[in-house]
């Protein structure tokens, strides 16, 4: 298994978009809904956590003389 915290942002967005449709499409057993959900929701805070560290290596390169 891949290590989770070194995929890049655009795999980690690709792989939410498709639990996003898996839900929308609203097929899914409750528990593997619940499941998708939760997966999601890691998605999300693993991209998050990619863009707050972009954000703050572009703030230290911009306060850099």
């Amino acid at each position: 298994m891949p290590d989770e915290s070194k995929r890049p942002y655009e795999e980690i967005v690709e792989d939410l978009e498709a639990v996003l449709t898996e839900l929308e499409d609203g097929g899914l057993p409750l528990d593997q809904a619940v499941d998708a959900y939760e997966r999601g929701v890691k998605l999300s805070q693993q991209a998050q956590q990619l863009l707050a560290n972009a954000e703050l290596r572009i703030d230290t390169l911009r306060d850099e003389p």
